[in-house]
């Protein structure tokens, strides 16, 4: 039986139609393969960014700092005397510190932190920022002692600060007994202790936020 042209013309379009069904397929399992053996080639660097985070916000680092840092300014007020210099710039140097730990992580693993951890991670380093601006403003008004309004307001940012670390640890898979006994003793404290303090006049802290 003789080929007509035709027959030439259906198997070509055959032939195509064949491809354009094949490759998006092709491609697809391609893609997925990749994918997979991307994830685990980075599975090792993901355990270790988590591994970092985890030491870099738990305990012997920043809950750590938190804790000390907010016994020392409820005593100076209680005491009625003022932090010494040398303690709130060692404060200050600790949690520039602590930040630039976090940034660092945060640069170095972006490839491998979820966007949700990337945020949580973002939201604590935001805190500690505001954190040091506080206790700026105890070395800026030395000797005199810190006022009921700026450690109450110095506590709901240590506050808001445990519950990012809690949640950012809950997204780690870390389940950190002092960071939620902080969290709890500073709600509570705060509810029963709140300072009955006279109204005091916003105060500007370095050109940032008032203490209210």
């Amino acid at each position: 039986m003789a080929i007509t042209p035709d027959d030439i013309i259906l198997s070509l379009i055959g032939a195509f139609v064949g491809l354009a069904v094949t490759l998006p397929v092709t491609y697809l399992v391609v893609d997925r393969i990749i994918e997979r053996n991307e994830r685990k080639r980075l599975a090792p660097l993901e355990k270790m960014a988590k591994e970092r985070l985890r030491s870099k916000l738990g305990v012997g680092s920043l809950t750590t700092l938190l804790i000390t840092l907010v016994i020392d300014i409820r005593a100076a007020l209680e005491d009625k005397r003022a932090i010494p210099k040398d303690v709130a710039q060692l404060y200050i140097s600790k949690l520039k510190s602590s930040q630039s730990d976090l940034e660092m992580l945060i640069g170095v693993y972006n490839q491998v932190l979820t966007v949700e951890l990337t945020h949580a991670t973002s939201g604590v380093i935001a805190q500690i920022e505001h954190l040091q601006e506080d206790v700026q403003f105890m070395v800026e008004i030395y000797p005199r002692p810190p006022t009921a309004t700026h450690v109450a307001h110095t506590e709901r940012v240590i506050l808001v600060t445990v519950q990012l670390t809690k949640r950012e640890l809950d997204l780690l898979g870390e389940d950190d007994e002092q960071i939620k006994a902080l969290e709890a003793w500073l709600t509570e404290y705060g509810e029963k202790k709140a300072v009955a303090a006279e109204p005091e006049e916003p105060v500007m802290v370095s050109g940032k936020h008032e203490l209210i």
